[in-house]
């Protein structure tokens, strides 16, 4: 199980290793979601434990700062994508960017299920997941093979 944001990410970008994940930590550039792939960002939340009650807002121990959402904005505008996954125990919910930037912090456990782009229930399928952050994993293996033999066959070299 996941024990805090840093294994999430760590976890992630393991995952996502055929999309060229990686883990960014930034201070050169306040707001930089933790990690970078091939189409875009995501940022990573985790929380301990739902709320008991209903209508309890779910409150993070590290929420969207204000730097992270005027990023997500700016990014969001100039035509990037940029998502955020919050994680808690066995649940994983995927969030466009600019929704996340809205309703965390101020939303109930229902309404964040309401506002979710997906959700893993029982654990993350990270096929599912790259599915829906807009990159066609098996396809891109190939279109990457084929471009390089292309190349070859032009007398490139790498």
């Amino acid at each position: 199980m996941i024990m805090a944001e840093k294994d999430m990410r760590k976890l992630l970008c393991c995952k996502l290793r055929k999309l060229d994940a990686i883990a960014v930590e930034s201070s050169a550039r306040p707001g930089t979601p933790d990690i970078n792939f091939i189409g875009g960002w995501i940022e990573c939340k985790w929380l301990r434990q739902w709320p008991k009650r209903a209508k309890t807002p779910v409150t993070l121990d590290h929420p969207l700062l204000t730097g992270q959402k005027v990023w997500i904005r700016r990014r969001n505008r100039r035509g990037g994508n940029a998502w955020v996954m919050l994680q808690c125990h066995r649940e994983w919910l995927l969030f466009k960017g600019l929704a996340a930037c809205n309703i965390l912090g101020t939303s109930t456990r229902e309404e964040l299920y309401d506002y979710a782009y997906h959700i893993w229930s029982t654990g993350l399928n990270v096929e599912e997941l790259i599915a829906f952050i807009g990159v066609k994993g098996a396809r891109l293996r190939n279109d990457v093979e084929e471009r390089e033999a292309k190349w070859r066959a032009l007398g490139g070299s790498w």
